[in-house]
């Protein structure tokens, strides 16, 4: 009785320490500190205190042998197109921020922690030395949060709203149906159009953001988008001085017969979404510089909560023209012939008012980066 007890509580004393003795699943990153998707998951393991609750090995993809294995271990799974950040738990490799952010914990709660040992079948590496890894300060997990700065957002949305050829879509689209069938279905018309335009660009936009944060993004992420915003603003001051000289930053001319068709053939209002969806597609050309500029920088440093709703805030901005142009139809009786006299008059001036936000916007995305 006595060797029994004995025992019992020499387990009972014993268990807590080899329970904590007991090692730890393992993990094999690959990353890079100029890597601004690589410094999402980090301040991810930080926060969650998986650093400490996990054996995670890391490997800077700067080290050239690092770049060997980590090729070599892809060449093993047949993925041609690897890059980082990657993530390596038993023998399953997670590229890309958002992949291993969703699938890390229950990845690592089910891992057998082989995954070092299954890496080193393709080569051996550079681990880095092995350090404390301090808890990221409030500022810095904050900032994931922020999102783009609301001046920055506005001054995109606006540009893109006042663009000429979405003003020219909704004049012709309203002017069909009120003619056809009258003001109240034109309201809805122009309504359900409005909600259409809004639908399409919220899921490209959705869509281009979930894209661009699985692939890797360099370290001048900011001085590219600034670049392509100054682009976007020196076309538009073409079209100011030489409006109709090699292209225009509006719906191609080839395109417009097309998109005309389509437009004349809505003559319902559920015919109006219908074109509203097709339509969006015309649009691209002339309306997503802005767009694509912001839903960059959202992919940049931005969580998918923060980037969902500024989306819905930019594209709310950008069809309020219009909903205005709608309403003021319907409730103060615009008439859509002189709505689009007044378009073709202030086309230069149109043009002229984005090319400014859009250099403004480069400007200062490039200066933020120097």
């Amino acid at each position: 009785m006595k060797k029994f007890l004995f025992v019992f509580f020499a387990l009972f004393l014993f268990f807590p320490l080899a329970t904590f003795a007991q090692e730890k699943k393992q993990a094999v990153y690959f990353y890079a500190t100029w890597c601004s998707h690589c410094q999402k998951v980090d301040s991810f393991l930080k926060e969650n205190d998986f650093y400490d609750k996990y054996d995670i090995k890391k490997f800077n993809f700067d080290e050239r042998e690092n770049k060997i294995l980590l090729k070599n271990v892809l060449d093993g799974k047949m993925i041609a197109d690897g890059g980082i950040p990657a993530m390596i738990i038993d023998e399953e490799v997670f590229m890309g921020d958002v992949p291993i952010i969703d699938a890390f914990e229950k990845k690592m709660e089910a891992s057998s922690g082989t995954a070092l040992q299954y890496v080193e079948k393709f080569g051996i590496g550079k681990q880095d030395a092995i350090k404390e890894s301090p808890k990221p300060k409030k500022e810095e997990l904050k900032n994931n949060n922020e999102g783009v700065a609301l001046p920055l957002l506005l001054g995109a949305a606006l540009s893109d709203a006042i663009n000429p050829c979405a003003f020219a879509v909704l004049i012709l689209l309203v002017g069909t149906v009120l003619r056809a069938q009258g003001r109240r279905r034109a309201l809805w018309a122009g309504l359900l159009f409005s909600l259409a335009i809004f639908i399409s660009y919220f899921l490209m936009g959705l869509g281009l953001y979930r894209a661009i944060t699985i692939f890797n993004i360099p370290k001048y992420f900011s001085l590219v988008v600034g670049s392509l915003a100054i682009l976007i603003g020196l076309a538009n001051f073409k079209d100011v001085f030489w409006y109709g000289k090699l292209f225009v930053m509006e719906v191609p001319l080839s395109w417009r017969p097309r998109m005309q068709t389509i437009l004349r053939h809505a003559t319902s209002p559920f015919g109006a979404f219908t074109s509203g969806l097709l339509v969006s597609l015309f649009l691209l050309p002339c309306s997503s510089g802005p767009y694509i500029v912001i839903v960059g920088l959202l992919a940049e440093k931005v969580n998918v909560a923060v980037a969902t709703s500024q989306l819905a805030l930019y594209n709310f901005i950008f069809i309020l023209p219009m909903l205005a142009i709608t309403l003021g139809m319907y409730f103060f009786n615009f008439q859509m012939a002189e709505l689009e006299k007044m378009r073709r008059s202030n086309l230069k001036v149109l043009h002229a008012i984005v090319g400014t936000i859009m250099v403004l916007m480069g400007l200062y995305l490039i200066q933020g980066w120097l």
